[in-house]
């Protein structure tokens, strides 16, 4: 049987059928994007799931290659760009404000998550056609637990969802992935063990080992994001290599915090969130853009490329299936995620000012789809001490394909019945930054007052150290507050004189 991993690089017809590959999946986002009718029911990620399943259909009739995508393609080289994507254009300002709702959601709610879809599969196993053992149900429910933003932030950017809801789902399902990796191969761990085999220790060390892991992953991301901001600021004399280091130094990090065995995903989305800061400062307008466009094509050529990948095995040859565990593990998922949401919404609302509305809590329980991770780390379970193997893949799949067709399809059409609150899509005048400001200011000094340390004074602590040291040494121009409004004004005052020059222009050419 003839896979992907015997073709022959050195032969012309290998780049090229890569290249038509590339060329089918970009026309299909245009025809896909120029259909406003499929754009409003259908996620694009749905659409290159049908891309792959139509061409898999007709590979496994016509020809006896089976196609599949290997683990190592995907950790390795697939990955790394979408996660760094995310994190570099993560909103900073409204991301940190609300980290600890963002936090609890993806540690304790991705946790609680996981072991409550365990015990329900654990239950019914009485349904199932095979043998299922506890440590089995922990590994396979970490495996669907991972939460794939692509699909539901794709719509909540077109219809312009609340800041809160987008921020929270958008931080949640990022953070979730790292979370979910970490707890995966501590679960994978218990499994070569053996359920028969396992002490008191091991899951003790199994716990010490996550926060090792996590911590591990967020402080080599922080090393590398000093020494891309440093590389950036020295190298400002050869623009051109600046969006070089803007991309291979995250990579880099990635790859080292998987040699070490940390959170790769961790690491490379804290060097983004922190480089992005520091970086701005050193790099010439051009380069700065660079990256940008760099990092969203690679980024939207990883998500094509798994997609397309993902509706090729659906008709691989290795399927097995059982229909009992299928309906109980859709139906778990879905019950899980909403009962995890409401509780911790619940939860947090009660120390939060600005509440979790009822409606959000829906979109958010119900925005949980599955896609990249889940079906990147079922492929990499070892199949000699989890024989069920197959039969994981294979609902996985289940599970991905309903989320994203059924429960993506129904997001926009529920946002609208809901009438959840959306954000007006608006540029910030000068005046209303300079008030931002200022109230920020007023809220820090009325907090000094009553002698509270709150969100506010740590933030401006933070800033204070942040422009004091941080700044100067890792960027070239320290973007603080007054070279902000300044920026802000001459693009403003460029964009003015943009529009008087293009209407000057359109009126000499009706005379």
């Amino acid at each position: 049987m003839k896979t992907l991993a015997v073709m022959q690089w050195s032969r012309p017809e290998t780049p090229t059928l890569l290249g038509m590959w590339l060329l089918l999946i970009v026309s299909a986002k245009i025809a896909f994007h120029r259909m406003p009718t499929a754009r409003h029911f259908f996620p694009e990620s749905a659409v290159l799931i049908v891309l792959g399943l139509t061409a898999g259909f007709a590979i496994y009739e016509l020809w006896t290659v089976d196609l599949y995508l290997h683990p190592d393609l995907f950790f390795l080289y697939l990955l790394p760009p979408i996660v760094l994507e995310a994190g570099y254009f993560m909103p900073n300002k409204a991301f940190i404000s609300n980290i600890t709702t963002i936090s609890l959601f993806a540690v304790a709610g991705t946790i609680m998550n996981i072991f409550l879809t365990s015990c329900f599969i654990f239950a019914f196993q009485n349904f199932y056609n095979f043998n299922i053992t506890i440590v089995d149900t922990l590994l396979f429910s970490t495996v669907i637990s991972a939460v794939d933003p692509v699909a539901v932030l794709s719509v909540f950017e077109e219809i312009h969802v609340n800041k809160l809801l987008y921020i929270t789902v958008f931080g949640e399902s990022l953070l979730n992935d790292a979370v979910t990796v970490v707890l995966y191969h501590s679960f994978h761990s218990m499994v070569r063990i053996g359920q028969a085999h396992l002490i008191y220790q091991d899951y003790t060390m199994s716990f010490i080992n996550f926060f090792l892991v996590s911590c591990g992953g967020i402080l080599v991301g922080t090393v590398f994001a000093v020494i891309s901001s440093l590389g950036v600021k020295w190298g400002a004399t050869v623009p051109v290599l600046q969006p070089i280091i803007c991309i291979t130094v995250p990579y880099m990090a990635y790859l080292c915090s998987e040699i070490v065995h940390v959170s790769g995903i961790l690491a490379i989305v804290v060097c983004g969130i922190v480089m992005k800061s520091y970086v701005t400062g050193s790099m010439e307008d051009r380069a700065d853009i660079t990256v940008k466009y760099t990092l969203k094509t690679l980024s939207s050529c990883c998500e094509a490329v798994i997609f397309v990948f993902l509706g090729f095995s659906i008709f691989s040859k290795e399927h097995k299936w059982d229909i009992g565990f299928c309906v109980v593990t859709l139906v778990t998922c879905f019950a899980a995620r909403f009962l995890v949401v409401f509780l911790l919404s619940w939860f947090v609302n009660k120390y939060r000012m600005q509440k979790i509305s009822l409606r959000d809590q829906t979109i958010m329980a119900f925005g949980g789809l599955r896609g990249a991770i889940c079906f990147g780390l079922v492929l990499t379970i070892d199949s000699e001490v989890v024989p069920t193997k197959p039969i994981m893949i294979s609902t996985t799949l289940v599970v991905i394909v309903f989320t994203v067709f059924i429960q993506g399809t129904m997001i926009k059409p529920m946002v609208s019945f809901l009438n959840v609150k959306i954000e007006t899509a608006y540029s910030k005048s000068l005046f209303q930054s300079c008030m931002e400001h200022s109230f920020e200011d007023a809220m820090c000094g009325i907090e000094a007052i009553i002698g509270s340390h709150g969100q506010f004074y740590w933030k401006n602590r933070m800033d204070k150290w942040n422009s004091q040291f941080l700044e100067p040494a890792l960027s070239r121009q320290d973007m603080n507050r007054g070279r902000k409004l300044v920026k802000k004004l001459t693009d403003i005052y460029t964009d003015e004189q943009r529009e008087a020059l293009l209407k000057r222009d359109v009126s000499v050419l009706d005379l």
